[in-house]
């Protein structure tokens, strides 16, 4: 017999075998029942017995029977879950891999922001007040988020952040800093115009002894300013500044 032969046929009785014990319920036996479970997460917001009860309530234990994808599927479904993978290894562990969100900012009040701009919900925010609110659009969160780091980030000339955005279907941001103060920014030219008021901010408060309430930069060469009202006559006061 030659060597080709030989290989072929005891191909062929390893699989009979392998049928054979697929049939008598060896593969079944506790000798191959998956009992080591591998967590890699950081556990801030899931945690391990959380995973450990999903894997619990799959009921096949046989190496070769479970589903990593389906344990997966339902990993997923976890308040806090962004990505997780699951692999079997041999001969008795599940390895199990979960990335957890990381809020960044409250999402039209009652959901959430990662840092991919991907909305996504949990059961509480309660513990999450002092993020970023933002009111949008869910089809243009990851290009508003975009925005909001980039418009905050020249804010911060100014001494403040960024507390709250509200973005209309037409594109038209409306502002509220950490100092109180409402900023109208339009929808055209946006960054220049932050840049313009960053640049008058110190200016603008040395025009008024009063914080401002209400800044408009819907304008091409300027903007307007609303200060609190007068205590002589009770009325508002408004500001131009041109550039």
């Amino acid at each position: 017999m030659t060597k080709g032969a030989k290989l072929s046929l005891l191909l062929i009785s390893l699989t009979i075998l392998l049928m054979a014990a697929l049939m008598s319920g060896v593969i079944k036996s506790s000798h191959w029942e998956l009992n080591n479970i591998e967590i890699e997460a950081e556990f801030k917001r899931v945690s391990s017995e959380q995973i450990r009860l999903v894997v619990a309530a799959y009921s096949e234990r046989s190496f070769f029977k479970v589903n990593p994808d389906r344990i997966r599927e339902k990993l997923t479904t976890l308040p806090w879950v962004q990505r997780v993978s699951v692999n079997k290894k041999w001969p008795n562990s599940l390895i199990i891999k979960l990335i957890e969100h990381k809020a960044v900012a409250v999402w039209n009040d009652n959901q959430l922001l990662n840092e991919d701009g991907k909305v996504f919900e949990v059961d509480s925010i309660d513990d999450l007040a002092a993020l970023p609110q933002i009111q949008g659009n869910d089809n243009n969160s990851s290009q508003i988020w975009d925005k909001y780091i980039r418009y905050n980030e020249i804010v911060k000339k100014t001494g403040f952040d960024i507390i709250s955005s509200s973005i209309s279907n037409r594109g038209g941001w409306e502002l509220e800093l950490s100092n109180g103060v409402s900023v109208n920014l339009g929808s055209q030219q946006m960054d220049a115009k932050l840049v313009r008021l960053t640049d008058t901010w110190t200016q603008l408060l040395k025009s008024n002894e009063k914080k401002p309430l209400y800044i408009d930069l819907r304008y091409t060469n300027g903007y307007v300013v609303k200060w609190p009202p007068n205590e002589l006559n009770n009325t508002d006061s408004q500001t131009q500044v041109g550039t």
